[in-house]
């Protein structure tokens, strides 16, 4: 169970690497393309219309910074369920310490790549997005250990 945690988490930190070795054109038409799609299919329930600049205008950062948060919960998750597994005291701290240290790097990154920037507020929402995933599964581990 061990090496299939791991290499989940390895999946997973490829796939950020992924969408974060994008160049900026190619991130925003994949971002924009789902909030505009998601957004009419919304249009049809609500029988309300908006003008794509609208919708842009309003979504784009809030939507890209729950990617953020929502990517790097599931990163907390997983890292911790791979240290708790490995019994290490710490665990906490350790996961979180991983997930913030790919966070930095994910970012640094982002340097290096056509139109894209490393920013320290996504830094801090990836953390988060890690500390609650983190936190979640403690409190997970938990009601399961009372419950026993």
């Amino acid at each position: 169970m061990k090496k299939l945690k791991l290499l989940l988490i390895i999946l997973w930190m490829f796939i950020i690497f992924m969408f974060s070795h994008q160049k900026a054109d190619d991130s925003s038409k994949l971002s924009d393309g789902l909030i505009l799609k998601t957004v009419r299919i919304i249009e049809k329930i609500t029988h309300k219309e908006y003008s794509d600049e609208e919708i842009l205008n309003k979504f784009v950062k809030p939507v890209r910074k729950l990617a953020h948060f929502t990517i790097y919960l599931i990163l907390g998750i997983l890292v911790y369920l791979y240290i708790k597994e490995l019994q290490i005291s710490k665990i906490f701290i350790i996961s979180l310490l991983i997930c913030v240290l790919y966070a930095v790097s994910d970012e640094i990154h982002q340097l290096f790549i056509v139109g894209r920037s490393g920013r320290i507020f996504d830094v801090f929402v990836d953390s988060l997005g890690s500390l609650t995933g983190i936190l979640l599964m403690k409190k997970v581990g938990r009601l399961h250990e009372k419950n026993k």
